[in-house]
C-alpha cells in the first residue's frame, strides 16, 4: 500500500500529470540507504538524520540495583561491543549495510562470536509516530543467513529437519515503550520480554507469541506454528495490530493481532497471528510429529497491551530482540514500512521551470524516479529536500511523491 502522487518530466520541463492513488497513510519506512543517512557499522545512533535507533536495555546497573533477584529478571546486556585480543575491529550485534544513495540495505542482525557482548538477550527500538488506534500494519522483509548445508529435499512445510538445523532467535513487533515499566518498575530504562505487545520471532520457525483475550499482564505462549526459514529464503512479513486504549476492565481494553509470512516466490501465504475468535484449522506438518493433526489457531491477544502502564502512550515504537549467542549465523532485516489510519496526509508534488535552465520540485513525503510510468521508482530525495531543484535538460524522467 502507498500514497503517491505522480508526474512526469520529459525533456526540458514538459510535465504531464499521470496519476494520483491515495490509500494508507505511512507513518515510518526505512530501506538502511546512504540516503537516510546510514553508513555501515554499528547501527546505534542511525542515521544521521531523523530518528535513530537505540538501546532499549541500556543499562544493567539500574537492575542489580533495583532487582530484588537480579538473576531473575531477563538476562539483558547493553548491545556495547568492543575489540577482542588479536583482532583489529570491534564485533557488532546490529549494523546496518547499505548500497548506494538511490538503493537500500539491510540491518545485519549478529552475534558477536561470544566475545561477552551478547551472551544474554539484546533490545533495540526505533521510535514512530504515536499511534492510539488501529488498524496498524508493519510490513518487513527477514532473511535468516545460515552457515550449514541445506538438504536438496528441504520444504518448508514437509521437511523432517527442524530438530537437526541450526536456527535463530530473533523478534521484531510494535510495541508500547511505557509498558516497560508495568510492573511497577517506573525508573526501569530497560526492556523485557514480558513487556512485548506483538511478539513475532524467528526461532524453530517463524511463529509468534499469543495471550489471552484483553488478559495483557505480560503473560503468554507461543503457538509454534508457521514456515521453515532455515534454508535462507527471504520472508515478507506484514503484522496488522487492531488497537483500541482503554483502563483495565473497560471493554475497549481488547487488544489482537494478524500476522501473516509469504517465502520469497511462493504462492501459499501463512497466517501465523491470528486476531478474532473463529477456528481457523491449520494444516499439519507432514512428517513432523508436533503437527501430526491439524489444530486450531487461538485469539492472538497482546503479551502487553498499549496504555496498559500509562493510559496517555499507546503503540510509540518498532521493537526488535536477539536472544543469546548464535555466531556466525544471522538474520537481516530491510524494506521496513508502517502505516496507520491516520497522521500522514497525502504527498503532494508541483513541477515548475525556475528559470531558463533549472526545474524546481516541490514535494512533501518522498520523492521516487522512474524511467517509464510504470517504475520501478527508486527513492531519489527525503521530504526535507523539498524544494529541489535539477538541470532542465537532464534526461528523462518521471517522478512521484510516496507517503
Amino acid at each position: 500500500m502507498k500514497t503517491s502522487h505522480t508526474l512526469g518530466l520529459l525533456g526540458a520541463g514538459l510535465l504531464i500529470l499521470i496519476a494520483a492513488d491515495v490509500q494508507a497513510q505511512l507513518l515510518f519506512k526505512t530501506k538502511f540507504s546512504a540516503l537516510e543517512g546510514y553508513t555501515n557499522g554499528w547501527m546505534i545512533g542511525q542515521p544521521s538524520i531523523g530518528n535513530k535507533w537505540e538501546n532499549a536495555n541500556a543499562n544493567w546497573d539500574w537492575v542489580n540495583a533495583n532487582e530484588p533477584d537480579p538473576a531473575a529478571y531477563s538476562p539483558l546486556n547493553n548491545g556495547k561491543s568492543w575489540v577482542p585480543e588479536g583482532e583489529t575491529e570491534p564485533y557488532y550485534i546490529v549494523t546496518a549495510t547499505n548500497t548506494t544513495a538511490l538503493g537500500g540495505g539491510q540491518m545485519k542482525v549478529a552475534s558477536d562470536g561470544n566475545f561477552g557482548t551478547n551472551a544474554a538477550t539484546y533490545f533495540w527500538k526505533m521510535d514512530i509516530p504515536k499511534q492510539m488506534t488501529g488498524p496498524i500494519t508493519v510490513t518487513w522483509d527477514w532473511q535468516f543467513i545460515c552457515t550449514n548445508e541445506i538438504p536438496a529435499d528441504y520444504d518448508s512445510k514437509t521437511n523432517t529437519y527442524n530438530a537437526s538445523l541450526p536456527g535463530f532467535d530473533h523478534g521484531f513487533g510494535l510495541a508500547d515503550y511505557a509498558n516497560r515499566t508495568a510492573d511497577g518498575d517506573l525508573g526501569n530504562p530497560n526492556w523485557k520480554y514480558s513487556e512485548l505487545s506483538t511478539g513475532v520471532r524467528l526461532s524453530s520457525r517463524q511463529d509468534c507469541r499469543y495471550n489471552g483475550l484483553g488478559a495483557c499482564g505480560g503473560g503468554g505462549s507461543w503457538f509454534d506454528h508457521g514456515p521453515e526459514f532455515k534454508d535462507g529464503k527471504v520472508l515478507h512479513m506484514k503484522t496488522i495490530m487492531y488497537v483500541a486504549n482503554g483502563a483495565a476492565g473497560d471493554l475497549t481494553y481488547v487488544n489482537t493481532y494478524d500476522n501473516f509470512v509469504q517465502r520469497d516466490g511462493e504462492a501459499e501465504i501463512w497466517q501465523t497471528a491470528k486476531h478474532d475468535g473463529d477456528l481457523a484449522w491449520i494444516d499439519p506438518h507432514v512428517g513432523d510429529p508436533l503437527f501430526a493433526d491439524p489444530i486450531a489457531m487461538p485469539e492472538f491477544g497482546m503479551r502487553r497491551c498499549p496504555g496498559e502502564a500509562d493510559p496517555g502512550s499507546g503503540i510509540n515504537c518498532i521493537m526488535c530482540w536477539m536472544n543469546g549467542n548464535q555466531w556466525p549465523r544471522y538474520a537481516l532485516v530491510s524494506n521496513i514500512r508502517v502505516w496507520g489510519p491516520d497522521g500522514i496526509p497525502t504527498p503532494t508534488l508541483r513541477i515548475e521551470k525556475s528559470d531558463a535552465a533549472k526545474i524546481k520540485m516541490t514535494f512533501t513525503g518522498w520523492l521516487q524516479a522512474a524511467d517509464t510510468p510504470e517504475g520501478p521508482y527508486r527513492d531519489v530525495a527525503l521530504p526535507s529536500a523539498s524544494p529541489l531543484e535539477i538541470n532542465a535538460d537532464a534526461a528523462a524522467q518521471y517522478y512521484r511523491a510516496e507517503n
